[in-house]
């Protein structure tokens, strides 16, 4: 996981872009471990909306899949660490 925060000061761009894209492949990731445990998600509202985030991160982490579980763990763990600032 990487909590560490980005500073948008001319340095560390290449850092904030890899922790976009990484956490851009986990939603991805996300989204499909869901749709084949026949849940299928808005991943709009996965972003805008907490309290259905949470409901699809509950049913994720309620899951038999541990691909889902970690991948649920791992975006609400991105979802809470990186700081922008």
């Amino acid at each position: 996981m990487n909590t560490q925060a980005y500073h948008l000061d001319g340095e560390g761009w290449g850092d904030l872009a890899h922790h976009q894209r990484h956490e851009m492949l986990v939603e991805i990731d996300f989204k499909w471990l869901m749709a084949g445990q026949g849940c299928h998600i808005d991943p709009e509202r996965l972003k805008h909306d907490a309290t259905y985030a949470q409901a699809c991160l509950q049913f994720a982490l309620a899951s038999d899949c541990d691909p889902l579980r970690t991948c649920a763990l791992c975006l609400r763990a991105e979802r809470a660490g990186a700081v922008l600032r």
